[in-house]
């Protein structure tokens, strides 16, 4: 059995590998729309092949995208490269934190930036939030081909402004807050309603607006963030049947990225 180790990644790595870090923790912190507005494409593409190729001081994936379609910026016409650091080439492993990674076969849509050197003309994906990026395959609640978040979690709306997704596993009491009464005897917390789409929208918003104003945020701080894209997760008895496909979830989020690219500062400034 060929023997395999794990690599920590430190400062020895490739500087590649230090500015994927430093877009990371920008990243993470970000907003939908900052994370639009940073990436120099956006695409829908298929992956058709992955190559993990040994590096000085570190491994790569390669991964080749097919069928692809440009919602921002322009790469190659027929197929895509994305390079990201990380894997294993049958001796050694490498493992990034919050790194991203696809699997062949599936269908993603993928904010990336160029790699580096950046006259490599590789691109890598960005290591971002809010369910990025995003798988399109079928889900039990659906024979044809739906859009997921990146932890598998199926898209049952997305507006513009929400981003409404199904979590994976059953509610639970640990999840809500349990009520003491005056005698000091507690009890478990209802499990959250399960009700039409738009009054769900309806009520994360207002939760939303409950959270922000015992904030430190200011009333202006509060209404712009509130016309960000934000993230609704749902439990499985909340599921109200139905999906995102490929198209819709395109079609709304090709108005978001005008919307970004049309907005004060277009889409400079960001962590390229």
């Amino acid at each position: 059995m060929k023997l395999r180790r794990a690599i920590l990644i430190g400062t020895i790595v490739a500087w590649g590998a230090f500015l994927s870090r430093s877009t990371m923790s920008m990243c993470m912190g970000s907003s939908f729309e900052q994370q639009i507005g940073w990436a120099q494409i956006i695409f829908v593409g298929t992956v058709t092949n992955v190559d993990v190729v040994s590096l000085p001081n570190t491994i790569v994936t390669r991964y080749r995208f097919d069928d692809v379609r440009y919602l921002k910026g322009q790469g190659p016409p027929d197929s895509l490269l994305l390079v990201q650091e990380g894997g294993c080439d049958g001796r050694y492993l490498i493992t990034v934190d919050e790194g991203v990674s696809f699997r062949s076969g599936g269908r993603y849509v993928v904010l990336a930036t160029k790699g580096y050197p950046p006259s490599s003309g590789d691109y890598q994906a960005m290591p971002c939030g809010n369910g990025h990026p995003f798988g399109i395959w079928p889900d039990s609640g659906s024979a044809s081909p739906v859009v997921h978040l990146g932890l598998g979690n199926s898209l049952v709306a997305f507006d513009g402004n929400h981003l409404v997704a199904l979590w994976n596993d059953p509610w639970r009491p640990e999840y809500g807050v349990w009520a003491i009464d005056e005698y000091g005897r507690s009890s478990p917390p209802s499990p959250p309603p399960r009700q039409p789409l738009p009054d769900l929208i309806r009520a994360a918003d207002a939760e939303f607006e409950f959270r922000a104003r015992g904030s430190s945020l200011t009333p202006e701080q509060i209404r712009a963030a509130s016309r960000r894209v934000r993230t609704v997760i749902l439990f499985p008895h909340q599921d109200p049947g139905t999906r995102v496909s490929e198209e819709e979830f395109v079609r709304t989020l090709s108005t978001v990225i005008d919307s970004v690219s049309e907005g004060p500062g277009g889409t400079d400034g960001g962590p390229h």
